[in-house]
């Protein structure tokens, strides 16, 4: 862990502790310590222990819950004309024996694929950014070199200090205004962009919102009820975006 960011860890601490699976697993172990003392109680807690963690673990839950933070809608290329740069946000890196080396997690992929969609349809130059919350090589390093080998694209910026998205914010913004862009195309997932969009606009940047893997399930809809661990994923990943939105509300500039 040498070179983690003290802050992040603290962060990943308490989400922990207020995130499944130990959200719906406290009202489990609270209810077997009290059943046979408070039969009544403790079996109640049971009850609401085992239904917690089945709604939580149903994509039908997940669907809910991104009605709630994905607010912006898809975007086309052409919507990219007036923009100045496309802004591509870190999400993870993973260790990868097969390349030798780090690889984007699976939440910076799916940025990347679309960011580099945007690129080759617009033209417009990219900016990742991504520093190392948990020490090792730099995420927009990671990016940068993933952009140039699978895609043939180059990165004309990098920003590799950051390590929240509010960092990334002001990092990037003070990166692209050097050059004169204020104007860009933020991509993310869209239940990322609710917290992020706003902390690039605060930079003094006009920011069009460009959401990517949207939280949707084929299939019939019976089906949305059957608990999986794709959908347990999901739904811990929008609840925790939902209270880093609140922590940001009651605490602006933290």
């Amino acid at each position: 862990m040498d070179g983690a960011s003290l802050m992040v860890l603290a962060h990943r601490l308490l989400g922990a502790l207020l995130l499944p699976p130990i959200l719906n697993l406290l009202p489990i172990v609270a209810g077997a310590m009290l059943v046979r003392r408070w039969q009544h109680a403790g079996r109640l807690l049971l009850a609401f222990g085992v239904a917690l963690t089945y709604l939580l673990s149903i994509p039908q839950t997940a669907m809910w819950l991104a009605q709630g933070v994905e607010r912006y809608p898809a975007l086309r290329p052409a919507d990219l004309a007036t923009v100045d740069a496309i802004v591509v946000l870190g999400g993870g890196k993973r260790e990868a024996p097969e390349f030798d080396g780090n690889a984007p997690g699976a939440d910076t992929l799916v940025r990347l694929r679309y960011g580099a969609y945007l690129a080759r349809h617009s033209g417009k130059p990219l900016l990742v950014t991504g520093g190392a919350p948990m020490g090792g090589e730099p995420e927009a390093e990671v990016m940068a070199r993933v952009l140039r080998q699978d895609y043939g694209l180059h990165a004309r910026w990098l920003e590799s200090r950051s390590n929240t998205t509010l960092e990334n914010a002001r990092l990037s913004a003070a990166m692209l205004k050097a050059d004169g862009a204020t104007r860009i195309a933020l991509v993310s997932q869209g239940w990322h962009l609710a917290r992020a969009v706003p902390f690039f606009r605060h930079q003094g940047l006009q920011v069009l919102p460009a959401p990517t893997a949207f939280i949707r399930y084929d299939g019939p809809a019976a089906a949305r009820y059957i608990p999986s661990g794709s959908a347990m994923a999901e739904c811990h990943t929008l609840l925790r975006e939902s209270l880093g939105m609140l922590y940001y509300r009651l605490w602006p500039g933290a």
